[in-house]
């Protein structure tokens, strides 16, 4: 017998069968299935790290198979701008994971705005047409109400401020993606919820609160709502109002519903539905018959970046 085949037969003659894997051992089966090479499969039995009972090789492959998807649909380059502005991937986005709220600073501290609905829980400095002299900032965090009751002027600023901005129609509609249709979202009940506090609700991205709660402006704008029978026809004359320069929109389609100072704007939409919505809030719930100078304390937001 050779010096290889002896030394061979000497290894094969110390190991135990059913012997369990050192730590070492472990760490280099996650190493060669986080690289993303084929995992062996061990004609051994392994000791579950968690329940402490022996389970096969195959078992096993499957718990590290399960742990590598897993940490590959991670992805930890979504983040806000501080530890409570909580953003996730959704495709090539980053989506905020919780509907936006308003605050004085950007990390989510300091003073909410709009968290009970109403044009007035603004301050003077950040109107109703957004153009700004008080900077505010939206803020994807857990555990607080929703801010509501802003124009879609100022949901498109409270975003920009952030480094964000509102999502459009057709990245709502991705990031929203097996959202539960009412089950377990907050669609009957007689106000907003904190945001997170509906633990079921939320998308195949791990967006909350996509379906009720609160409506969402998205960044689209269109020419009406399509509505017969309600002065769809297309403008010639008119403007913006008085409190938006009186700057000239001619040829839209006006909103049904405008808001103050405002004549002859397009609409703007909004997605999801409300806490009161009941059956028809869902992840095609859509309203386009409101004016982006409309507000309303049922009306929240969301940004991407």
């Amino acid at each position: 017998m050779s010096y290889f085949s002896k030394k061979r037969f000497t290894l094969d003659k110390n190991l135990k069968p059913c012997q369990g894997f050192t730590m070492r051992q472990v760490v280099g089966l996650l190493t060669i299935v986080f690289l993303g090479i084929t995992a062996i499969t061990y004609a051994v039995s392994f000791t579950d790290f968690t329940s402490g009972t022996t389970i096969s090789s195959s078992e096993m492959n499957t718990k590290l198979n399960a742990l590598k998807d897993a940490i590959n649909k991670k992805d930890t380059s979504c983040v806000g701008n501080s530890a409570s502005d909580v953003m996730v991937k959704v495709g090539p986005l980053c989506v905020d994971k919780y509907e936006a709220s308003v605050w004085s600073s950007a990390d989510g501290t300091g003073t909410a705005y709009g968290v009970f609905g109403g044009q007035t829980a603004y301050p003077a400095g950040f109107p109703a047409n957004g153009n700004w002299t008080t900077q505010l900032y939206a803020v994807s965090r857990a555990g607080v109400l929703p801010s509501s009751g802003l124009t879609w002027f100022q949901a498109q600023q409270a975003c920009a401020l952030s480094g964000k901005r509102l999502l459009t129609n057709a990245e709502w509609q991705m990031a929203a993606a097996s959202s539960p249709d009412n089950a377990n979202c907050n669609v009957s009940s007689g106000a907003a919820a904190n945001t997170g506090a509906n633990a079921s609700c939320f998308s195949y991205y791990q967006v909350n609160d996509m379906v009720g709660n609160v409506w969402e402006w998205v960044g689209d704008w269109m020419q009406g709502n399509g509505t017969t029978g309600n002065n769809w026809a297309p403008s010639t004359t008119g403007n913006a109002g008085t409190g938006y320069g009186s700057d000239n929109m001619y040829g839209t389609n006006p909103a049904q519903w405008q808001g103050t100072n405002s004549t002859n704007m397009p609409a703007a939409l909004f997605r999801g539905g409300y806490w009161f919505s009941g059956a028809t809030a869902g992840v095609f719930a859509l309203i386009a018959a409101y004016a982006p100078s409309y507000s309303d304390s049922s009306i929240g937001f969301r940004c991407a970046r």
